[in-house]
């Protein structure tokens, strides 16, 4: 017997992660600030937080012309003022992303550099899910098959994937962005037209592009296989529906999360991981249109209509709703559905925790009890009632994270 699953966890109609690149963050006062409007429901200087779950991105090292965020004072081995800060994100999981072993724009990145942030995060326990190419200068420890890109080529000086994968990055970023708002979403007028409107552009003004350009196929996150033979899920961010970007900051920030993007993202039913840089350029009082855009996002967040989550949390809900086998036993009484503990995909197979099952929903075509079982246990579920599909379901419950920094 066979169920089928739903897309997002009942009964919310889309996925968001905010996806923040380091660049450029204006202090450490206002990461902290910003981290903490977002994901707490204390006062903060921007007003009482949003309470909402969004998560953030560091550097290990930093060699730039300008002030950058990282964790080590420059190149050195000495702590900065953030580490304490980037621990704790570490354990409530916001810090989900490694933007890069650190800012290299001037160049000097080595594989030594990978070994001590490896063991950095080993001597706390630390798993980092997510990584993203940083992009400008000299940084050849860029992951992909590109120009200047060394970071999966084993014959580089540059080469580091072994250790990044040791460091727990599944999801990678290699500089892939797209103009449509949702992805793996329904098949309407809007999203059609912007797909064949980037097919058109990919076939004419990117024809010679030698960087990575948008896939013509309008998935979230695709097995990619990368020099080393390794092969990851590698995910595409969304810029904003009309064309170019600029440097992504807190301003644009607000023109990417308007009203219209969301409401559109609502009844396009899709997932979107949105590239921003939103600790660049903050001042002490944020934007009042921001502000008024937030609340919309909250407020769709609070009738469950989108799912807000850290970007390693929706991505790892939409592998396991597309991979996740199951076995599902019938009698008389009940129904038990007994949830596989291996995860087998394109990218390879992998172990499933029960944390990794939240969310994860499965329509019912009858009226007998059901339960949920994991690793020989019956977990904690909900029983819904029918959806839009007129269906009901049997979901584990999403949490959101518990932010504590």
């Amino acid at each position: 017997m066979k169920l089928k699953t739903r897309k997002f966890p009942y009964p919310y109609k889309c996925g968001l992660a905010i996806c923040s690149d380091i660049d450029n963050a204006a202090s450490v006062k206002s990461f902290k600030s910003l981290m903490d409007y977002f994901n707490s429901a204390r006062p903060t200087p921007h007003g009482d937080g949003l309470n909402m779950e969004v998560g953030n991105s560091f550097w290990f090292f930093s060699n730039s012309s300008k002030k950058q965020l990282s964790y080590f004072n420059k190149l050195s081995n000495k702590e900065t003022q953030l580490a304490t800060i980037i621990r704790n994100l570490w354990k409530s999981g916001h810090l989900d992303t490694l933007h890069s072993w650190g800012n290299f724009d001037l160049g000097g990145f080595s594989r030594k550099y990978a070994e001590k942030s490896l063991n950095e995060l080993n001597k706390h326990g630390v798993k980092i899910p997510v990584w993203v190419n940083h992009g400008i200068g000299f940084n050849h420890q860029k992951i992909g098959d590109y120009p200047n890109m060394f970071g999966d080529d084993p014959t580089s000086s540059n080469y580091h994937l072994d250790l990044t994968l040791k460091s727990g990055c599944e999801y990678f970023w290699v500089g892939k962005s797209t103009h449509i708002i949702g992805q793996n979403c329904k098949k309407n007028l809007f999203s059609l037209s912007k797909s064949a409107l980037q097919w058109m552009f990919k076939k004419t003004k990117y024809r010679y592009a030698k960087m990575p350009v948008y896939d013509l196929k309008n998935d979230l996150a695709t097995p990619t296989k990368l020099r080393d033979g390794n092969v990851v899920w590698e995910f595409v961010r969304f810029i904003n529906p009309w064309g170019g970007a600029g440097i992504l900051d807190i301003n644009e920030f607000t023109e990417q999360i308007k009203p219209g993007i969301i409401n559109r993202l609502i009844k396009n039913e899709g997932y979107m991981i949105i590239y921003t840089h939103f600790n660049e350029n903050v001042k002490n009082d944020l934007p009042e249109v921001l502000i008024k855009h937030l609340h919309h996002l909250k407020n769709r967040s609070d009738k469950k209509q989108v799912l807000i989550a850290t970007t390693s949390r929706l991505l790892k809900y939409w592998e396991v709703s597309q991979y996740v086998t199951y076995e599902v036993i019938r009698n008389k009484k009940k129904i038990e559905i007994i949830i596989d503990k291996n995860l087998t995909g394109p990218t390879g197979s992998k172990n499933l925790d029960l944390d990794h099952l939240q969310g994860l929903t499965f329509y019912l075509n009858t009226n007998q009890q059901c339960i949920i079982k994991f690793d020989d246990a019956q977990i904690s579920t909900k029983l819904n009632p029918p959806d839009e599909t007129g269906k009901t379901s049997i979901s584990i419950p999403w949490r959101k994270l518990d932010y504590y920094n």
